[in-house]
């Protein structure tokens, strides 16, 4: 019965708050797309795997967490950017998303990639 209770006031609790209006719109999205600067790209690297046409390339995650940092700081202007941690040998495949993990002011954010074409530029989107 008790759990019935909760649902119910939490159900209420969600109807009001949709229903609720600040006056303050939400803030912008900003996104951030990075370019490699050039053939030699940042944050991209080959596979180890022999060289052939079909070798898949992946992301340097160390290069990855710094581009993160600075864009973090300089084009979001988040404050308290703690240490970013990208996985490891992520695909260089246009459409291929993953996140990032990032320390701001002592909370665990995630930061979302996405990858926007072959050649390693990627979409990086404000920590959630």
């Amino acid at each position: 019965m008790r759990a019935v209770r909760v649902l119910l006031l939490c159900g209420l609790g969600m109807l009001a708050a949709a229903g609720c209006d600040s006056g303050t719109p939400p803030p912008p999205v900003h996104t951030v797309t990075v370019t490699p600067n050039s053939p030699a790209e940042p944050g991209v690297a080959s596979s180890s795997a022999p060289s052939s046409s079909s070798a898949m390339r992946v992301f340097d995650s160390r290069v990855m967490a710094s581009a993160v940092t600075r864009l973090l700081t300089t084009d979001y202007k988040v404050a308290n950017v703690g240490a970013v941690s990208c996985p490891d040998r992520q695909p260089v495949a246009d459409g291929s998303r993953f996140q990032c993990t990032v320390d701001i002011a002592g909370t665990t954010k995630h930061v979302p990639i996405t990858v926007t074409g072959a050649d390693g530029n990627y979409r990086v989107d404000p920590p959630q």
